[in-house]
């Protein structure tokens, strides 16, 4: 032990000599390698180690022959046992980096690899050592420390990928506390120097391969921190496509799983914190991916209720931030793009409100949610005066039940909106569907000797063309129930009047194209038994020819095709009130059997 301390003695005596001398001289020579000596010696005790760890950079630069060995010295009291020797070599590296600024790359290197040192006091001085060599050289420093943070592309082992994962986190942690300050005082401000262009370049890189608790750290608290991701520019359209990228690779996934729906979902975040919150990028980058990518394809619904909610709520704030965008001058063509984008927007809100429905998560950020998406359909509505598609006011509705049992601070202005949306909007009354076009092309021309029907027919019979499908057979062969209504009801038989309780005789179909037998055929075959066919189809021909003879609307009315009232009231309006004769069908078929009126027709009358 005395011979340590003798010979500390004897190389303090050289070093002195030789710090007076000046130049490269061979005194001064000598000592420089007594000291690297020193280091390597296995003899040397600790105070030997942390004398020549402080005296090496004092000879650094006088001979560049000796520089690898005496750094490798260094290094080597970096790694000592020892603790205070291994925070003397720490402080030698930095005052080497002062003597020689070649080194100083190098040397922040080693001292990223330092960062492992498991004493917090060590730590402490590491982080120091590198703030000093940070401020040396800005660009150089952060590129090695973000040469740390990219993943490399070569395969590692187990033991050193570990490695390189636990030092990554520890740069990370490094650039977002100690170093942060300092970087966006001193090295990033004014935006656009060189140390700001290597972070933020290396940083949006990783984000595609790390973590994504590392990618929240490196966007929240790093680069959004810059001074150029202060106000918008298309800077930060970099880091706002990177995190859209990494985030459809969990969404495209088919299976809902909660790990990459979970990353999908905290990537969103950040997307949202960079465009919306901190103005940094693009909304309409953002609002474009919403749109185009999870509104095209089943991918809400794979996320689970309370994250549906969150989602919608950041595509409803990126549109209020493009609408904010509206009120900026830009181009023409930016302009346009703008609004068809927000236009497409109002479109997707059926959509998005139904799932909000179906979420059933009634918090405040659902009504926050609910209330911007009507805000939206009504900027549209009085911007463009937009007519709400029937879909969309009965989805409007829907929630008018939820808001029964809420107290939240929005719902009150959910339900002013909703009011407003939907209270002037005319919906088809229950039952009652709309007359096609096309029907009213196909109606026949009404005879013109016929009255003109009343508006309280029209619309009856409008109605019950609609409602009654198997009665439109007698609009087809001409019938007009309205004209048949109009007529007086002295001229309608006392039997069949008394028929109806409000004095509307009911709607008859025409006896035309029935596959069963008709009434004229069921009668004809109730005739006595004892006259012969042939009679009867004569006595049947002649009375057709009386018939025809006597008919005063011969040229009006057919002969056929009418119902049996139709008819009989056709024939009566000709004639006078004194002569009354049998002319309905039945009266017709009476007469042709019992020609002297005392047969069937007889039998009926009384």
């Amino acid at each position: 032990m005395v011979d340590s301390d003798d010979k500390l003695k004897q190389i303090k005596a050289k070093v002195e000599r030789a710090a007076q001398d000046t130049g490269s001289t061979s005194l001064r020579r000598g000592a420089f390698q007594e000291l690297i000596q020193l280091v390597h010696s296995p003899h040397t005790s600790l105070q030997s180690k942390s004398y020549a760890a402080g005296q090496i950079p004092r000879f650094f630069n006088d001979f560049h022959d000796l520089e690898e060995e005496a750094i490798n010295a260094v290094y080597d009291l970096c790694e000592d046992q020892d603790s205070k020797v291994r925070i003397d070599g720490y402080n030698a590296v930095t005052q080497v980096s002062y003597a020689q600024r070649k080194w100083v790359k190098r040397n922040a290197d080693v001292l990223v690899q330092l960062l492992q040192c498991d004493e917090p006091e060590e730590a402490a001085v590491v982080k120091i050592a590198l703030l000093k060599h940070l401020d040396m050289d800005p660009p150089a420093v952060l590129g090695v420390m973000c040469d740390q943070v990219v993943p490399l592309e070569e395969d590692l082992d187990e033991t050193e990928r570990q490695t390189r994962e636990r030092l990554r986190s520890l740069v990370i942690t490094f650039l977002a506390t100690d170093a942060l300050g300092v970087i966006v005082e001193k090295y990033t401000d004014p935006p656009g120097s060189e140390a700001e262009q290597t972070l933020v370049s290396q940083l949006t890189l990783s984000i595609r391969w790390l973590e994504i608790q590392e990618v929240e750290l490196i966007v929240r608290d790093i680069l959004l921190s810059l001074p150029c991701y202060r106000v918008y520019s298309s800077r930060g359209d970099s880091i706002l496509l990177a995190l859209l990228d990494r985030a459809k690779v969990p969404l495209q996934l088919r299976a809902s799983n909660y790990g990459p729906l979970s990353s999908a979902r905290s990537l969103l975040a950040l997307a949202q914190l960079v465009a919306v919150d901190r103005h940094a990028a693009s909304p309409a980058i953002l609002l474009q991916f919403y749109l185009s990518f999870l509104m095209g394809r089943m991918i809400l619904p794979k996320f689970s209720p309370q994250d549906r909610v969150d989602v919608i709520s950041w595509i409803s704030g990126a549109w209020l931030a493009c609408e904010a965008e509206m009120a900026k001058p830009r181009q023409a063509s930016s302009q346009e793009q703008l609004r068809r984008l927000l236009s497409q927007m109002i479109d997707a809100t059926s959509l998005l409100l139904e799932i909000l429905f179906d979420c059933k998560v009634c918090n405040a950020v659902f009504w926050r949610t609910v209330q911007t998406l009507l805000q939206a359909v009504n900027a549209r509505k009085k911007r463009d005066n937009w007519a709400l598609p029937s879909q969309l006011i009965s989805i409007i509705r829907k929630f008018q039940v939820l808001l029964v049992q809420e107290t939240h601070e929005n719902t009150m202005d959910v339900q002013d909106l909703i009011r407003l949306l939907t209270d002037n909007q005319s919906m088809p009354p229950n039952g009652l569907v709309q007359t096609p076009r096309a029907m009213s092309a196909t109606l026949p021309e009404r005879p013109s000797h016929l009255p003109e029907p009343s508006a309280a027919n029209i619309s009856q019979t409008k109605y019950s063309a609609i409602h009654h499908a198997n009665r439109r057979s007698l609009v087809k062969d001409g019938v007009n129930e309205d004209a048949r209504d109009s007529d007086s009801n002295s001229m309608i038989s006392a039997k069949r009047s008394n028929n109806s309780a409000e004095g509307m005789p009911e709607t008859k179909r025409a006896k035309i194209g029935l596959k069963g037998p008709s009434l004229l055929s069921r009668l004809a075959g109730a005739e006595p038994t004892g006259a012969s066919s042939s009679e009867h189809a004569r006595r049947r021909r002649r009375a057709k020819v009386e018939s025809r003879e006597t008919s005063p609307e011969l040229e009006k009315h057919p002969t056929t095709g009418y119902s049996i009232k139709g008819a009989a009231s056709a024939r009566r309006s000709g004639r006078s009130t004194e002569t009354v004769q049998a002319t309905s069908l039945l009266g017709r078929l009476d007469s042709v059997s019992d020609p002297a009126g005392d047969g069937f027709a007889g039998r009926r009358k009384r």
